[in-house]
């Protein structure tokens, strides 16, 4: 009898033990996440309150930005910091982009990789660093674009930016005009050329929190510098010809000149929100 009694206590002992191991167990799974086979390419899989970047299989998520135009950007290639103005329904840079590695403009013409920002070739006037922090870089076309032809395309513009087309340009122009005619003075079209408006490149090159501010910041063409604090030329990511569209302003002039010019210029580059 005893016996049994010790039996059935070791048997009590072990179910006891064997019941709490188990019990633990089923706490670490539960806690435990899931193994998921899944290339993960359909990024919808993701939940929508993260950012996520899918390349190859891989995952990257962060944290759902809160940023608003308005605040400053970030150039997450090089580390470049811009302000940035809302002006209608557009979000534009209000500095003039300056991203790349300096090239003696004696060089030209520049390169079209954009592989990396160090690969991009700018120009800084006079050949001096402090005129590409002051004023930006100065970019041929092709430069800019990245050797691309596509209307609107990133070009050298952080990710989520833009090289404004011919049309975007005429939107900022209607939207600071004040002419009462705006729609006559900045048609959307590929004819109407020259100086338009009436005091829209003033309001343009007015430097403060809530303008444009469009530096003058001279160009380059054929290897030398031009002009700089007189004339501020701005490309479009369009082309005509041989040519592309671009915007000009002059230091004494309170109209907006529209045209074409050679894509062997070195002009600035403002970058319009996507």
């Amino acid at each position: 009898m005893n016996i049994k009694i010790t039996k059935f206590k070791v048997f009590s002992w072990l179910a006891v033990v064997a019941m709490t191991v188990m019990s633990i167990w089923s706490f670490v799974l539960a806690i435990a996440p899931a193994t998921v086979t899944d290339s993960f390419d359909d990024s919808s899989k993701i939940a929508s309150i993260a950012s996520v970047t899918v390349a190859g299989g891989v995952v990257a998520l962060s944290v759902a930005s809160s940023w608003t135009c308005g605040d400053t950007l970030i150039d997450s290639r090089d580390a470049q910091v811009y302000t940035t103005v809302l002006i209608g329904s557009q979000c534009w840079m209000a500095e003039n982009l300056n991203v790349g590695t300096k090239v003696a403009v004696s060089t030209y013409p520049q390169g079209t990789d954009c592989s990396t920002a160090s690969a991009i070739e700018k120009y800084c006037y006079s050949d001096s660093d402090a005129n590409c922090t002051t004023y930006g870089g100065l970019y041929e076309w092709n430069q800019a674009m990245c050797g691309l032809t596509t209307e609107g395309a990133t070009g050298i513009c952080p990710t989520g930016w833009h090289i404004p087309t011919h049309d975007e340009f005429t939107t900022l122009e209607r939207a600071v005009c004040a002419s009462g005619t705006c729609a006559t003075d900045f048609p959307y079209d590929t004819i109407t050329t020259g100086w338009r408006g009436t005091n829209e490149g003033t309001t343009l090159k007015t430097v403060n929190a809530s303008s444009f501010s469009g530096l003058l910041s001279g160009y380059t063409g054929s290897g030398s510098f031009y002009n700089l604090g007189s004339y501020g030329d701005f490309w479009s990511s369009v082309q005509s010809g041989t040519d592309a569209w671009e915007r000009y302003l002059g230091s004494g002039d309170a109209t907006v000149y529209r045209y074409t010019d050679a894509k062997s210029y070195g002009f600035s580059v403002r970058c319009l929100k996507n």
